[in-house]
């Protein structure tokens, strides 16, 4: 198996599961039961490329061929005062064939408080959408209560806090670049080449209120091709999906917190995935995207049977200085400790460490600070995204660096406790 943040990084939210359930009811006209966990080879579609993944031809919807695709982006950010920021985005697009629904998950990450403002929004589409697509995923998980009590709340359009549902859909724009707006947030190619992008995040919080308005170029770095050593970004076995990565962005921009603005520059990177992933359920993974001193950028995680806890892959993706790329399996990718998150219920690992022996790193990651949980909705209740430091070494040299850490599937105890039981 190859990974692309593993088969359907939708996991995140109930994207993927959206997305699949709508496949198989495509292929299958009476689905009396969840489709075959994983849906077979015939029941997707699967893009027939003739030339490699790239931008700018890549930066635009596939909507003939995929039933799930995200524009992901984060950046560490310092004002002109000198306090310390991240932010983390990522909209979703999916459904079959020009049925689409939207869903953005983002944060913005204080590192000289240690606080975190994250939003989860789901479009119209896509909560009528989630309304077909809950009765599936109680019949797929007849021990789990809650995508029952979910579909009680859709069923009279709320969503519990802290999600927001619009009554809107997500403005989206093919031509003549790509474009996606949603509750006063966006995402803009600006550049024929897709290299340069604008975007505003607007916090939802109307407490803590925020909107980050951002420029993130890269006009000469190669594109990573994450899990792909044959340079067309296809990761072919399972996962029918194809991973893009511009890692290393210089980020310039405006922060305005309450009444206060103060311009911003950094580092930042944009992902993007799309395709037929294979699996719905039952998998979770650790996911990094670092950037070191040493001027490399990593992709790697530890793919994990959510049930058994079992791992079931490995891989690193490393993008050199000077642009040349290696796909490896780490030697050693393990936990180190747990942190309790009070607030979900959910452990979480509190840091990793990796071992890259073609490359020759060994990395110690660890979060910024632990309360860096952001709410998704669907099969579970928070995702753990946000910033870390990585220490090492590359062949015996020190190497430090920093990055964002993706935890998914990682249950709430109560619910880890049910499945124990039955």
């Amino acid at each position: 198996m190859t990974t692309s943040r593993f088969l359907y990084r939708c996991m995140l939210s109930f994207a993927v599961g959206l997305s699949l359930t709508i496949a198989g009811q495509a292929q299958t006209p009476q689905p009396a039961s969840p489709p075959t966990l994983p849906l077979p080879l015939s029941a997707r579609t699967v893009e027939k490329r003739t030339e490699p993944v790239r931008f700018p031809l890549d930066a635009r919807p596939h909507d003939a061929s995929a039933s799930i695709e995200w524009w992901y982006y984060w950046a560490f950010l310092k004002t002109e005062s000198g306090k310390d920021y991240a932010v983390i985005g990522s909209y979703f697009r999916t459904g079959i064939g020009e049925k689409k629904g939207h869903y953005l998950i983002h944060s913005l990450i204080d590192l000289s408080a240690k606080k975190r403002y994250a939003a989860s929004i789901l479009d119209k589409s896509n909560l009528l959408l989630l309304k077909s697509f809950l009765p599936m995923a109680a019949m797929a998980k007849p021990d789990d209560p809650r995508p029952m009590q979910l579909l009680g709340m859709v069923q009279k359009g709320k969503l519990p806090q802290p999600h927001t549902a619009l009554d809107s859909d997500a403005e989206v724009k093919k031509t003549p670049h790509f474009s996606i707006a949603m509750a006063g947030s966006s995402l803009i190619q600006t550049s024929e080449d897709a290299r340069t992008w604008d975007s505003v995040t607007r916090g939802m919080d109307k407490a803590n209120p925020f909107q980050l308005e951002m420029t993130l170029a890269q006009p000469t770095r190669p594109e990573m091709l994450a899990g792909s050593e044959d340079g067309t970004g296809f990761l072919k076995k399972v996962d029918q999906m194809y991973y893009l990565s511009l890692t290393r962005m210089n980020a310039t921009g405006s922060l305005t917190i309450g009444s206060a603005t103060e311009k911003v520059t950094g580092l930042g990177w944009i992902d993007r995935q799309w395709g037929s992933p294979g699996y719905i359920t039952n998998y979770g993974w650790d996911w990094f995207g670092l950037q070191l001193e040493d001027g490399s950028d990593l992709i790697f995680n530890r793919i994990r049977d959510a049930i058994t806890g079992k791992v079931v892959e490995v891989q690193a993706t490393i993008l050199d200085k000077d642009g040349k790329q290696i796909v490896e399996t780490p030697t050693i990718f393990k936990p180190l400790g747990l942190y309790n998150d009070k607030e979900t219920g959910i452990s979480f690992p509190a840091g990793f460490t990796v071992t890259l022996p073609k490359s020759g790193y060994t990395l110690e990651m660890r979060p910024a600070f632990a309360d860096q949980t952001i709410p998704v909705l669907g099969v579970g209740t928070a995702i753990w995204e946000g910033v870390v430091t990585a220490t090492g070494t590359r062949n015996g040299t020190p190497v430090t660096g920093r990055g964002f850490m993706e935890l998914v599937g990682y249950q709430p105890s109560a619910v880890k406790a049910n499945k124990t039981t039955k």
